[in-house]
């Protein structure tokens, strides 16, 4: 883990073709969300990894297994920020998600650090 780790989350991929790895840049949807349109950019780094395919030259993570998940970009808006720190609690749910499409059910597993306002 390093100085940008937030919370770790198990995810569970739906069925998709879009393939799981480091580099992939989805958002976070919330289930308190729902109906909502609020969708949080926060991007995992999955910890669970195949050992035999790739996306290019990174490893497919696998289907189901444990990601970490990174602090938001540089955000000056307190209020955005103040929205995720009121989602993020051990045991909340949600997706990632690719616009309107879902790619993994996820579940908060554990805070790694706490979300100060820059």
């Amino acid at each position: 883990m390093n100085d940008s780790s937030y919370f770790r989350v198990e995810y569970q991929k739906l069925e998709t073709n879009v393939r799981l790895d480091s580099s992939l840049r989805c958002d976070f949807k919330f289930d308190l969300d729902e109906h909502e349109q609020w969708v949080f950019s926060l991007y995992p780094t999955f910890e669970t990894m195949s050992d035999s395919l790739f996306v290019g030259d990174d490893p497919e993570a696998l289907d189901s297994g444990t990601a970490i998940i990174s602090k938001p970009w540089a955000s000056n808006d307190q209020e955005y920020l103040e929205m995720i720190k009121e989602r993020v609690n051990v045991g909340a749910r949600g997706y990632f998600v690719a616009g309107s499409h879902r790619i993994a059910r996820v579940k908060i597993i554990e805070i790694v650090a706490v979300l100060n306002a820059p």
